[in-house]
């Protein structure tokens, strides 16, 4: 199964029959939904979203959207891909997405599976280079999803929720981050809740000080035993984000691995990029990234300059993207093989329904 699980993680690009039909595939699987396409952009960091620069990068996603029985509105749960791809959706090692969904529906709660991969480039998954697709624009897509929802008569936009692991988890993290919002759609639109799991909080540009979204009630499931995405810096995250009045429960899985959800064992995955050894990165209050990391991004040649760096981030922030994995590279401060795996979907799903239950049924 190992070299199975490794080939599904390493598949970068794919014909584009297979990836544009990722989501249809899904909906024949799961025998329902709505495939739509949302407008989206494409960002290197928060500060071409706090510009406005974003615009000059108009992008797409997919999404498919499955309604439960009857006229609504409905409560609405978003689920979204980790690295591994929308693949994720429908695979045999990860059973967990396409049992949940049939019980969100039994409860009267829909789900939207979005897609961020397929349209940008066709990449299938980033899990063997982190430097495709950049994350924030996987930032923005859950808000534009948001938006999307709340013209849709058949949702009830006030209990519309978002859940994630690993780079699913981090979006799903930042879906409570007011600024975010803010500088995308309507301030009377948030996440009801959101449900991150085994994020990473410590090399993805999170806000150094994160200022919440009152209304989103978050409950963080971590794996103590993560050596891929750790717990330690998403616990002080969490902590951050209830000090400065955010709503969010912290829950660290003592023996837990990366991606515990996957119906396997605990096992190594040899291709898996770990940067928990290089500098931190952060998110300042200006919007920009932290002088130590940029001091850092210049010592090893990915621009001539900070200006140079935030000219290319305006005006071609996929290439920005690309150029900022140089440093990792040269400094030899990233690293390969991580444990993932764990069998845990079992026992998760009882508090998993739980959470949507109290908090968008109730």
């Amino acid at each position: 199964m190992k070299k199975i699980f490794v080939i599904l993680f390493c598949l970068l690009i794919v014909s584009p029959a297979f990836a544009s039909k990722e989501l249809e595939r899904l909906s024949k699987k799961i025998k329902n939904g709505k495939l739509v396409k949302i407008k989206t952009y494409e960002a290197y960091s928060f500060y071409p979203i706090q510009e406005g620069w974003y615009k000059n990068s108009p992008s797409e996603f997919d999404a498919l959207i499955s309604y439960p029985k009857g006229k609504g509105p409905f409560p609405m749960v978003i689920i979204v891909h980790s690295s591994w791809g929308p693949e994720e959706f429908r695979s045999q090692w990860m059973t967990f997405h396409k049992n949940s969904h049939k019980k969100l529906l039994k409860m009267g709660i829909g789900t939207m599976f979005i897609d961020s991969y397929s349209s940008r480039g066709q990449i299938a998954s980033s899990a063997a280079d982190q430097f495709t697709v950049p994350l924030w624009s996987m930032f923005m897509d859950q808000f534009f999803a948001l938006e999307h929802l709340s013209k849709d008569s058949k949702v009830n936009i006030k209990k519309v929720g978002i859940s994630g692991h690993s780079r699913g988890g981090m979006v799903s993290t930042l879906s409570s981050e007011k600024r975010l919002r803010d500088a995308l759609i309507s301030k009377d639109l948030y996440f009801a809740a959101a449900q991150p799991r085994a994020p990473d909080c410590e090399n993805v540009s999170m806000f150094r000080n994160p200022q919440p979204i009152k209304e989103t009630k978050t409950w963080m499931v971590l794996g103590g035993a993560d050596d891929y995405t750790r717990a330690g810096p998403c616990v002080e995250l969490g902590e951050k984000i209830k000090a400065n009045g955010g709503d969010i429960k912290i829950d660290v899985k003592k023996g837990w691995h990366h991606g515990f959800l996957g119906n396997y064992p605990a096992e190594l995955s040899e291709d898996a990029q770990i940067f928990w050894k290089c500098p931190r990165l952060w998110t300042e209050d200006d919007g920009k990234y932290n002088k130590e990391y940029i001091d850092w991004m210049l010592k090893y040649g990915a621009y001539d300059s900070e200006e140079a760096m935030w000219e290319m981030v305006k005006n071609d922030p996929e290439k920005a993207y690309a150029r900022s994995g140089i440093p990792y590279e040269k400094s030899n401060c990233m690293f390969l093989g991580a444990h993932t795996g764990g069998d845990k979907g079992r026992i998760f799903m009882k508090p998993f329904l739980k959470f949507w239950e109290e908090n968008l049924l109730n």
